[in-house]
């Protein structure tokens, strides 16, 4: 699937882009897109869900299993979880777990790219593929707010937590703007829901 402006423009519904007032989402999106580092998240000062978990939010106080140390390891991420299954005002008889990704500096994935022999226009071409939201297993966080840097989030490295044991320790570290919270579920849909994969799944006779 082609990750531009034009198909996130036809993903919108069109009760936002056909009114005047919500084409400006539709700009947004594009200037995202185009590799603009401002308008990801909600200005801190105007963001009235501090206290609130949506779906998109980044987050400190959530628990990573390392496999390869066998410990909980406490890390940031962002809530992939609808903000519905997570919200403390639906009572349930089932205590939610959260889903989330951790965010990492993406300082840290260029050492990773060195490290693998990438040379430095190599580097630079993937660095521009990322800040463009090309490369379906991230999704770029510019640094903003209490990002110090540019992070981005790992949508191939999954984990949950139960909500009540991460609101002990939580501490909040944005909220998406209506644009970035659109580019988000857009970018989510296409790494899980990809229907052009290219597979026939047509049944036939084994061995033929």
């Amino acid at each position: 699937m082609t990750f531009d402006a034009d198909a996130l423009r036809q993903q919108i519904p069109y009760y936002l882009t056909a009114a005047p007032e919500q084409k400006v989402l539709a700009a947004e999106l594009k200037a995202l897109i185009e590799g603009a580092d401002k308008g990801y998240f909600i200005p801190v000062g105007y963001d009235g869900y501090t206290a609130e978990m949506l779906q998109g939010d980044g987050w400190r106080g959530f628990q990573v299993f390392s496999f390869k140390t066998g410990n909980l390891n406490v890390a940031r991420g962002i809530v992939l979880s609808n903000s519905c299954d997570v919200s403390a005002e639906n009572a349930r008889v089932l205590p939610p777990n959260v889903i989330f990704a951790p965010i990492v500096k993406l300082s840290k994935i260029v050492e990773r790219f060195e490290a693998h022999g990438l040379d430095s226009e190599k580097v630079a071409s993937r660095l521009l593929d990322i800040k463009a939201q090309r490369v379906t297993s991230m999704f770029y966080l510019p640094a903003d707010g209490l990002l110090d840097e540019d992070h981005v989030a790992l949508l191939d490295d999954l984990h949950s937590m139960p909500v009540e044991f991460h609101r002990k320790t939580a501490e909040k570290l944005f909220t998406l703007s209506m644009a970035g919270f659109y580019l988000f579920v857009f970018k989510l849909s296409v790494h899980f829901c990809r229907l052009q994969e290219q597979v026939n799944r047509v049944p036939t006779e084994a061995g033929a």
